[in-house]
């Protein structure tokens, strides 16, 4: 199973998240905003990161899984959001992220098991 980091300033959808991928059986670890998930993944070097793309009134998710991307090779960044803004999604494409609905369980478990 996959070691994940989950990010969301939203403590109901983290708790959720956190469960449902907990309950698959990976290890999970829960972040409320950009700057601790970025420090969450330089202490337990996640296989994936999980990332909801508004994080006020710090760093988006989508800034973060930019900079992951560029230097954590092999690191798997998901974007998990209500916000669906066609340019952010063509972003996150663009870097070969995916860009998916939040509240989507079944979507987020086969992404995070996606290599």
């Amino acid at each position: 199973m996959a070691r994940i980091v989950v990010a969301d300033n939203d403590p109901d959808a983290l708790d959720l998240a956190l469960t449902d991928l907990g309950l698959e059986g990976h290890e999970v670890y829960g972040a409320p905003d950009a700057a601790s998930a970025e420090v969450l993944v330089e202490s337990v070097s996640p296989d994936v990161v999980v990332l909801d793309y508004r994080m006020p009134p710090g760093e988006n998710g989508l800034d973060l899984a930019e900079r992951l991307v560029a230097t954590h090779a092999g690191l798997r960044v998901v974007i998990y959001s209500n916000y669906q803004a066609t340019a952010l999604r063509a972003r996150a494409a663009a870097l070969g992220i995916p860009f998916l609905a939040k509240g989507n369980l079944q979507a987020l478990r086969s992404a995070v098991t996606r290599r």
